[in-house]
């Protein structure tokens, strides 16, 4: 996907992330992230918002947007939906290839941030809509870009050092069913994680919809069946090298 595909992502899965919190109450449990109600939830992509916005505003040495403190509850549905509106215009008015800090050595651009918001939303906007019980897939293409970025993250250093655990040589081979294309080989390896866009034999293979892999690598519950043959340590450990968000 190219980043101004990313932009219409982060409008549209922001705008559904909204909708869903405000489609219910707060206190309702959000099954998907057991340890939050749809209030923490609506908290944590808020205080993102934020972060992400200043992060615009540093770059382009004006004024930090500002934002209200923990409004609790009772102003949450407002404060979310200000912060929001805080974000989009500076995302949509700093070019792909500004430059904005990020914990991603290689890519210090606003394209990384484009591309990290567009699928940190969608998993959310899945966690949020999981409370309601109206999940809808990821789509297709976002979900491609998604897996993509997840095992390039998965294969470097976070913003608090290396990954995980090491691995034991563990492979996985994840084939998405509805998007050409949509193979990869995992291997996990002592010294870090291994991504290959190829179609090759793992000891495990994962094999469906690109949303439902998404998920699955994501640890998400998937909409749809996905088929598994093989050894289910394998998918293990590669959650014990990665989990984000």
């Amino acid at each position: 996907m190219d980043p101004d595909a990313h932009l219409v992502a982060v409008d549209r899965e922001l705008a559904a992330f909204v909708a869903a919190v405000a489609d219910g109450p707060l206190d309702a449990d959000v099954p998907t992230c057991p340890d939050w109600d749809v209030d923490g939830l609506a908290a944590h992509v808020g205080f993102l918002c934020g972060f992400w916005a200043h992060l615009f505003c540093d770059a382009a040495g004006v004024e930090r947007t500002p934002f209200a403190p923990e409004p609790g509850p009772e102003g949450r549905l407002a404060w979310l939906e200000g912060l929001a509106a805080s974000l989009l215009p500076l995302l949509h008015d700093t070019p792909a290839e500004a430059e904005v800090w990020t914990w991603y050595e290689p890519d210090q651009t606003a394209r990384f941030w484009r591309r990290r918001i567009a699928h940190e939303l969608a998993v959310h906007r899945v966690d949020a809509q999981s409370a309601r019980g109206t999940v809808q897939p990821i789509e297709a293409d976002l979900a491609v870009d998604g897996i993509d970025e997840l095992l390039l993250l998965a294969s470097t250093e976070g913003p608090s050092g290396p990954r995980g655990v090491p691995g034991s040589g563990e492979t996985l081979h994840v084939h998405g069913t509805d998007h050409d294309g949509a193979e990869w080989l995992v291997t996990l390896a002592p010294g870090g994680l291994e991504v290959e866009q190829v179609h090759a034999k793992g000891d495990l293979a994962l094999r469906g919809a690109v949303s439902d892999l998404e998920l699955l690598l994501y640890q998400r519950p998937p909409l749809g069946a996905i088929e598994r043959f093989g050894d289910e340590a394998a998918l293990a450990a590669f959650h014990r090298a990665f989990t984000f968000g």
